[in-house]
Order: C-alpha cells, then sequence, then structure tokens
C-alpha cells in the first residue's frame, strides 16, 4: 500500500525546513557519488532534488537507487531541508523510497536539449511528449483559452449549446462532408452547427455558442489545415449591423489574450511566447480594398475572389507594419462565393455582409450577418440551385418570428497556433488528424 501523499513538488518552500513529507513523482535523473546520491525527481508542478546517505536508509535500497531508470515513477519519504546549491533552494533529505512503475527504455527521445525526434513520431507517442515543459505548457495555454472563451461569453450573457454532429447534409451545401452509415441511411459528420444555431435564434435564446469538434474532408496538406478541427461558434440575436459581431469578437479576443498573460504567465515563460494585448478597434478593410492594397504590393487577385494563403500572410504584414496590429478585419465577401444564408447589401446585392479575422496572417474566424428574412432567405436558397425540400427543416424557423442575427466561427486550433507561434497547427492539438493520420 502507498503512503498517502502529503504535497505536490511545487508546495515546497524553504520555510517547510525540518518538515516530513511524501511526494509521488517521475525519476528524471539519477547521480551517484558513492557515499551520496541524488535523484532530480518530477512531478505535474516541478522537479526538486532528493538526496540520499548511504547511512540513512536501507543499505540495499540505497544501493538500488543508482539503478532507477529514468522515467520510472516513484513514492518518497524525506525531509525538506533548505539548500545553498539546490536551484529551487531547498532539497529533501530521504528517508524511505518505493517504485510505483519501472519505466523500459523509452521509444523517444524527450529530455536532450538538441532533440530532433520527428514530429510523427513524437504524435505516435504524445503521451511521452507531454512529458516535456514545452508541450505541457501548450496544453495548458490551450485548456485555460477555451476557459477563459466560456468565461467572457458566459458574462456577456450566452449560454452554452450542444448540436448534433450526425447530420443529414452539411452547412455549406454538402461539400467535402465524411459519409456515415447510419442505420442503413446516408448521413455526414458535421462540418458546423450553422443552421442550428440559426434555428435557436427563433426560440428567444438570443445568445448561443459551442465549442467543438467539426470534420471537414478535403485533402489538404499544409501547416494550417485538418481533418477534424476544434471551433468556437457563436451567435446573436437583436443586432444592430455587423458592427455588433465585430465588437463582440474584438472584446472577446482583449479579454483572452489579457487573461493568459496573467493567469498562464508561467507557461508562456516556458515557451519564450510575450503576448502584446491588441488595441481595438482592430483596422478595417473591405475586400475590393484589400485587392488594391494587395495590387500595389505585388500580390494581384481577381476581383471577386477569396483571400489565398499568400494574399493573407501580405496583408497581414502590411498591417502590421502600417498600424502595429497584428489583428485584421476584412469586411463584405462575393454573394457567389457565400453560403446561401448570408444577407446580401441591399445596394450592392452582389456582396454579402460578412468578415474574416485575421490574425498574424492568418484567417482565424469568419462571420457574417445572417438573412433573417423568410422570403429573402427562400430567394437566397433558389439562386443557389439548392432543394427547398431538404432545407425545410431549417427553413421553417423562420416562419414564425426570427429577430436580425449574426454570428462567427473561431478556430481554436489556428488561434493557439498563430498566438503562440507555432509552425504547424498540428502541434496545437493532442492527436491531430490529417489525410494521412488517423492513430493514435
Amino acid at each position: 500500500m502507498l503512503p498517502r501523499r502529503t504535497c505536490y513538488i511545487g508546495d515546497i518552500k524553504p520555510e517547510m525546513d525540518g518538515l516530513n513529507i511524501v511526494i509521488y513523482g517521475w525519476v528524471h535523473s539519477v547521480r551517484d557519488i558513492g557515499r551520496v546520491k541524488f535523484v532530480v525527481l518530477r512531478d505535474k508542478t516541478g522537479r526538486i532534488q532528493v538526496t540520499a546517505r548511504k547511512n540513512s536508509i536501507d543499505e540495499e535500497k540505497f544501493k538500488h537507487i543508482s539503478n532507477l531508470s529514468r522515467e520510472s515513477i516513484v513514492w518518497v519519504k524525506g525531509i525538506v531541508r533548505r539548500s545553498g546549491i539546490a536551484k529551487a533552494g531547498v532539497e529533501i533529505i530521504l528517508e524511505d523510497y518505493g517504485v510505483i512503475s519501472e519505466a523500459k527504455p523509452l521509444p523517444i527521445e524527450i529530455w536532450s536539449p538538441d532533440i530532433n525526434t520527428q514530429f510523427a513520431k513524437r504524435i505516435e507517442y504524445r503521451y511521452l511528449d507531454l512529458r516535456r515543459p514545452e508541450v505541457q505548457a501548450l496544453f495548458k495555454i490551450r485548456a485555460k483559452t477555451q476557459s477563459l472563451i466560456r468565461r467572457f461569453l458566459e458574462g456577456r450573457g450566452f449560454i452554452e449549446i450542444n448540436t448534433p454532429k450526425i447530420v443529414l447534409m452539411g452547412a455549406e451545401s454538402g461539400a467535402d462532408v465524411f459519409e456515415v452509415n447510419y442505420f442503413g441511411r446516408q448521413a455526414y459528420l458535421s462540418q458546423s452547427p450553422q443552421l442550428y444555431k440559426q434555428m435557436l435564434m427563433s426560440s428567444g435564446i438570443e445568445k448561443v455558442y459551442e465549442i467543438a469538434a467539426y470534420w471537414r474532408a478535403e485533402k489538404s496538406h499544409t501547416s494550417r489545415h485538418l481533418t477534424e478541427f476544434w471551433m468556437l461558434d457563436v451567435e446573436t440575436s437583436f443586432i444592430d449591423g455587423i458592427e455588433d459581431v465585430l465588437k463582440l469578437l474584438e472584446d472577446m479576443m482583449v479579454y483572452v489574450i489579457s487573461e493568459l498573460k496573467d493567469e498562464e504567465y508561467r507557461s508562456l515563460e516556458v515557451l519564450n511566447v510575450k503576448l502584446d494585448i491588441p488595441k481595438t478597434p482592430f483596422p478595417r478593410v473591405t475586400i475590393r480594398e484589400a485587392y488594391k492594397i494587395l495590387a500595389e504590393n505585388g500580390k494581384v487577385l481577381q476581383y471577386g475572389d477569396d483571400l489565398d494563403t499568400e494574399a493573407e500572410e501580405k496583408l497581414g504584414e502590411i498591417f502590421k507594419k502600417n498600424y502595429n496590429s497584428e489583428f485584421l478585419f476584412v469586411l463584405e465577401f462575393p454573394w457567389g462565393k457565400s453560403p446561401f444564408y448570408s444577407m446580401r447589401k441591399e445596394d450592392e446585392p452582389e456582396w454579402v455582409i460578412g468578415f474574416d479575422l485575421l490574425y498574424k496572417g492568418l484567417e482565424i474566424a469568419s462571420g457574417k450577418q445572417r438573412e433573417h428574412r423568410y422570403e429573402k432567405l427562400l430567394q437566397n436558397v433558389v439562386e443557389k440551385k439548392l432543394k427547398i425540400d431538404t432545407l425545410k427543416w431549417y427553413l421553417e424557423s423562420f416562419k414564425y418570428g426570427m429577430p436580425p442575427h449574426g454570428g462567427f466561427g473561431f478556430g481554436i486550433d489556428r488561434f493557439i497556433k498563430q498566438m503562440l507561434n507555432l509552425e504547424d497547427i498540428r502541434e496545437a492539438v493532442l492527436f491531430p488528424r490529417d489525410p494521412e493520420r488517423i492513430h493514435p
């Protein structure tokens, strides 16, 4: 039976000098200098030096210390002592210990300062990769980010929803979806909760959000695409226009980044990342203005095209240089490239009222004002040559009083990638899925 743990390593302070404690941890390293042996023990809160003297513990146990394999899990009982040598200013004088779980030689290198294990191999052994402080720090920041998003939105009166992830059609006309055999019927993994969150605007709830995984069957091999990805989706009613949605997203970004600086400063230090709290309002440019700016800087897009990767990166560089902003709203998009539920400009129906949010030159969010007027929504469906019968379950909700509304989808994986300056989006996901990888 294991002795009861009395504290974590991070709780041990010099003022605890003389106190008997019991801790659990992983063997980080062992050093043998004869009559004295040193073990560096590690848990999720930090590391500490454990000092064993020949006459202070059982002779056989003292000898066995040299044979402890790295990454084995042990319990340690000892006395806290101040130390002018140990980095933490404190060490543990060993009285007794026991091996809880002995580790075999590791299949990947995790502690070498010049680690060069390929990422694919690291993912295969992600549970070992996570023992590295920088990888743990990354996922602590990711977890805190999602917690802060919830805190912010619920403080603004939003409630969290859970929408179906097995659906009869995609939110974007069924393109790039994964097919599912649903008891003999053809169904799909959801790309987005878009249609469901709009339907809920008719309920009177007014403000909803969801954080969930979605799927897109694109054979993309880039540093910013995944086949399974995590999104925040937000929808809000009674908006006065798209500016209400932009302001909500701006405020959320300022809140999340500010709170991360305070609450996860240790993790940020481990990753050597310094966050700048963004200034609001973020710069805004219509896509038509963006075409001109890009052309003046050597990047020519056809009128009516979406922004490609190069265009986003170039715009990010230009606005960082000229406005000292890492964020940029690109407004208005061509109707021909937009989904049927988008609200079109009254005076320019070939353009829709929407936006992309770029962060350090990468789109991390996309949103629109939705068409809430039933007859105009039907016209959009017809013009897009979609089948009304297929969308009947969604369209019905617009017949019985639908408020003006809008919202956005926010890529959590992409946000983490850009915020922490990661080279590849897969780094931001515990067990990433791409066209080749479906395990572990």
